[in-house]
Formats: structure tokens, sequence, C-alpha cells
């Protein structure tokens, strides 16, 4: 690692996105070279004063502290004159000079890299949609890149590991910084699948200026980005933006109009982001160009078996804060707040009414009314209650389906049939469960607890 010394030293004088250091190197030939230069030879340099005067320091006291701890901690180095220097990352107008990084180095002049980002308060939609493809894209054999933040960015990469394939993470702090600190194991797991890779010097602790500045990398090493949840303030923007700067294909999963959290991907597309409604949108428009390195029989299996799977979720140390749901905002519903209390409107629906169950059924069949079946009368739903009274007035089929909810996420009934009930059965009893106030339906075919 001490050959790498003068070059750990000028990326030191250059600073982070400074492509200043392009021109010097045009002139000089190596780092080395303008270690040695004279004072003329500096003052003659193609740069600024301020690179001019920090090249004029030659203390190598920090550098060759890097080095020894690169050395001691199996960090290695891509150095912009490196042979195996990322080529999509050249294009970019502020490269970065010298990558820090940990594991596997991907190869990145063939293989399909997608940079997968979104909201670090996804909602259980959000978490769905990275999982799966996250876990299609790295069944197929791209390589997933993020920056191992907490939300989508993290359950994308878990998704891609779990699915056998890679994923690089690019960090906004020093290598052998964890952030976030929750993803500690996670970090650890992409370093044994993919590589962890950062422009920053080891010790640097995040700071909210270094991440901007990060996603550049991010959607720089892939061909595309797609964005799978976020508001209009996500820093998942930033890194689209990127991408669409850099000339790269920009993707984005819709959400309902109106929320929080896919207010930015719906603008995305307004404004002619492509429509990922799973990986292989994506991966279509790729195949011919990666036809070598992609596996779209993976892809079938995959889209099989993509369903999020909270065990590996927490085996990989995926780091799980779920966005409380919210309604879309609807100017009709609104009106409800402003004197409109008694009218139905539009877009109420028969699952807030209360369906008593015929009482010739037996109480245990109580609650389990066929669609299209004619309802009770309709009356105001009840507020929320979880007593004991309310429990005890359960079906032991709608008691056992409420108890499989899990306290922190939503579900899909598909997930409920796998403990041996029938479709009709969970959607019989979500709906009862849902009217005494017990779950919210939620977007996308998804139940959660109250």
């Amino acid at each position: 690692m001490r050959e790498r010394l003068f070059e750990i030293w000028f990326s030191l004088r250059c600073g982070v996105a400074n492509r200043e250091f392009i021109r010097v190197l045009e002139q000089c030939g190596s780092p080395y070279q303008v270690f040695t230069a004279d004072e003329s030879e500096l003052e003659r340099l193609p740069c600024g004063e301020r690179l001019k005067q920090a090249l004029a320091d030659r203390n190598l006291e920090e550098a060759d502290r890097i080095a020894c701890f690169c050395e001691k901690n199996d960090v290695h180095i891509l150095f912009w004159q490196d042979a195996d220097y990322p080529a999509s990352l050249r294009t970019l107008m502020d490269p970065p000079l010298l990558l820090y990084y940990r594991g596997r180095l991907q190869d990145f002049a063939h293989l399909l890299c997608i940079s997968t980002v979104g909201t670090r308060t996804m909602s259980a939609y959000g978490k769905r949609m990275a999982y799966k493809i996250g876990y299609e894209l790295g069944a197929a054999g791209a390589v997933v890149v993020s920056g191992m933040a907490l939300g989508v960015d993290s359950v994308a990469a878990a998704g891609a590991m779990a699915a056998g394939g890679h994923t690089v993470a690019v960090l906004g702090c020093g290598i052998d910084v964890v952030y976030p600190r929750e993803h500690e194991t996670l970090r650890d797991a992409i370093i044994a699948r993919g590589t962890v890779i950062t422009e920053y010097p080891p010790s640097t602790p995040p700071s909210g200026s270094h991440f901007p500045v990060r996603n550049r990398i991010i959607s720089g090493l892939s061909q595309a980005t797609v964005v799978v949840e976020a508001g209009v303030n996500s820093g998942a923007l930033i890194t689209a933006k990127d991408a669409i700067m850099q000339g790269r294909g920009i993707y984005a999963v819709p959400g309902n109009v109106g929320e929080d959290n896919t207010s930015g991907t719906n603008r995305l597309i307004r404004d002619g982001a492509a429509v990922a409604l799973c990986a292989r949108d994506i991966l279509e428009d790729f195949t011919f160009l990666y036809r070598e390195y992609l596996n779209m029989g993976k892809l079938l299996w995959a889209e099989q078996h993509s369903e999020p799977d909270d065990s590996l979720l927490a085996q990989y140390g995926v780091s799980l804060r779920i966005r409380p749901e919210k309604r879309p905002t609807n100017p009709v519903n609104e009106g409800r707040q402003t004197g409109n209390q008694g009218r139905q409107q539009p877009g109420d629906t028969a699952r807030r009414r209360d369906r008593q169950p015929d009482r010739s059924v037996p109480a245990d069949k109580a609650g389990t009314t066929a669609p299209g079946d004619t309802p009770a009368a309709p009356v105001p739903a009840p507020a929320p209650d979880s007593s004991r009274a309310v429990l005890d007035s359960l079906t032991p089929t709608q008691r056992a389906l409420f108890e499989l909810l899990p306290l922190d996420h939503a579900v899909l009934v598909d997930a409920l049939t796998r403990e041996g009930y029938t479709t009709g059965e969970v959607v019989a009893a979500m709906t009862v469960l849902e009217i005494k106030g017990l779950v919210d339906a939620l977007p996308g075919g998804l139940y959660a607890r109250r």
C-alpha cells in the first residue's frame, strides 16, 4: 500500500469532487511528479490558486497514516489512472479522483448496474416494491447500487443478496465508519457479497453535505436509476437528477396520487421517467446490450419468489422504519371537515358499512358474507377498538387471522393464505376486522393492524 502514498497525498490535496485534478495529471503525468515539482512548475499548473497552495504542502504524514490503515484493514484503493477504475465514472463532470473500497470489486465494464434508491421513511408498499425489484434485479444478474441508507436503499440491497445477486453500497463517510449505525451487519454482508465504496478518506464522519455529493457516484456507476418511493423533497430525487444530467436511464415506481411518499416518484413519471412496475420493465430495456450477462430465465423464477422475507431482512441487519400509512388527500373527503359530515361523498366504500351477519348462520361462520351479497343498512363505522369485547366477538378464523398480522408492518393477502386459509376466507375476515376497527386496508392489497 505504500506505493499508493503519493496518490493518497494528491487526493487529500485536491479534495472531493474537484475536477481540476484531470488537467494537473494531464500536464504532470502522475501524483509523484506533482509532489516533486518545484515552485515554478507548480505555478504553471493549469488549476486555481487554492489547489496550487494545497499542492505546495508536501507533508506526507496523513497520507502515510491512511496507507497504513488500508494495509491493516484490507481496504483497497482505486485511483483515476488505474486500469480497473470504473469507466462510467470517467464520464462525470466531477469524477472521484480516488476511491476506497472493501469487498470484491464488481466488473463495472460488463455488468448491468442499476441504482435503486428511495426515501428513508418508506411505507409498507415502498418496502415491498424495493425488495421485489432488488430481488429480481439480483436474480437476473444485474448489480444493485445504493447508498446503504435506511429505507428503500437497504431493503433493495438485501433483496438482491437474498436472490444470490451482488450489490454495491456507496458511502457518504469514511470506509471505516458505519452509517447509519444500525446497518453494521448489513455493511458486513455487502462486503462479503459485493462492494462497499467511498471517495471519503478513512475516519471521515457522515455529514449532511456529503450525501448529495455521494449521490453522483451512485448514479454514475449505473446504467439506470430506479426511484422506488420518494417525496418531493427526498434526497433520492437528487440521485435521479444526477442520473438525468449524466445521460443515464431513469425509472420510477408509481404510487397513489396525493400521498407524500409517492409525490416525488409520480412527478418524475409526469416529467418523462419510465414507469417501473417490476424489475422486468427495467431489464427488458437492456437485454440486448447485456444479453451475455443477464439471465431472464432466473428472472422468471424470481418473479414467483420475490415477496419480502422479513426473516432475511433481519438476518442482513436491515433496520425497518415503516411510515404509517395515510389516506391520499382528497378535496371531496376534506369537505367532511367543513360542515358536510352528514353527506355521503363519492369514494365512500362499502367496507366502511357495518355488514351484520345473517343470524341464521352459525356463529363460527358469521362475518363471511360473500362479495355481492346485500349488506345491512349502512351505519357509522365504529371508532378503532381493540378491547376484549371486540376480540371476543370474532369468529375463530377472524381471531386467528388477526393474530397473524404483524405488529410493525403490513402484509399481503397472499402471505396469509400461506397459513392454510383460502383467499375468500382471508378477504372476508379482513373486511370484518376493518369494520370493527382492528385493521386498515392499505394500497396494493396490504393489511395492517391499527
